[in-house]
């Protein structure tokens, strides 16, 4: 059985992130993010309802704006990965999803744990049936007698690297594909770098936007091919403002 995450573990406790960063770096809108870490109302046949978070989320400490912390950022993965199959699938159906799937398996914060990779699948497909939620169900499919996330989820949880105590060690940010750029606290202070050239990409992004160098230049000076600059900026795009 997986073992909880210690409330002091520093892959829960250091925000790393703004939901706005978070957003860029799993590929959803900014709205979407923001609902997922303060959750929102709507109404209900009883009035207004409110769905609750999805992704932790911590107090900002000055003087930075972060929030996200490294579990955080997991599990903006995994459910950005849900996302990619079932647009519409609603944040009340993945709570309670999720709440089955705690229960289950005995942790909080489950989809950063490697349990919901090996096992994952099986118990979403047990809950969706008892439950008779068709959005959920659509999230697996039977293989060979066996359930297995399909090929867009599966793609996503294949992005998280675990430790051997089985919690998300490191994270592969899909917005930079195919440049891999990743997460790992034991790396670059858990902001994301280069992987093979364990390269900040704020050194990128610095020159890009505050210096206003060319990418051929940046290119040039880093040793990077041009194209690695390129999906670095694309994927951690900047409005103007910034």
């Amino acid at each position: 059985m997986p073992t909880p995450l210690p409330p002091d573990d520093r892959r829960l406790m250091i925000p790393l992130f703004t939901a706005r960063e978070a957003a860029r770096y799993v590929r959803v809108p900014s709205s979407t993010m923001g609902n997922w870490v303060r959750g929102y109302e709507y109404p209900s046949k009883t009035g207004r309802a409110r769905a609750e978070p999805i992704v932790t989320s911590l107090v900002p400490s000055r003087p930075s704006p972060a929030t996200i912390p490294f579990i955080g950022l997991a599990e903006a993965l995994v459910i950005a990965g849900f996302r990619r199959r079932h647009k519409n699938l609603s944040m009340q159906k993945v709570r309670a999803a999720l709440e089955a799937l705690g229960r289950e398996v005995g942790i909080t914060h489950v989809l950063a744990n490697k349990t919901l990779y090996t096992d994952g699948a099986q118990i979403l497909w047990d809950y969706a049936r008892k439950a008779h939620d068709d959005e959920i169900q659509q999230l697996v499919e039977p293989t060979s007698g066996q359930k297995v996330f399909v090929d867009v989820v599966q793609q996503y949880l294949d992005l998280i690297t675990y430790d051997s105590d089985w919690w998300a060690s490191q994270i592969e940010l899909p917005a930079f594909q195919p440049t891999r750029v990743v997460v790992d606290l034991h790396r670059g202070f858990g902001r994301p770098i280069l992987d093979k050239y364990r390269l900040p990409i704020d050194a990128i992004l610095d020159r890009f936007y505050d210096s206003h160098d060319q990418i051929q230049e940046i290119a040039a000076d880093l040793e990077l091919d041009p194209s690695e600059v390129e999906n670095v900026i694309r994927g951690a795009w900047r409005p103007a403002a910034a």
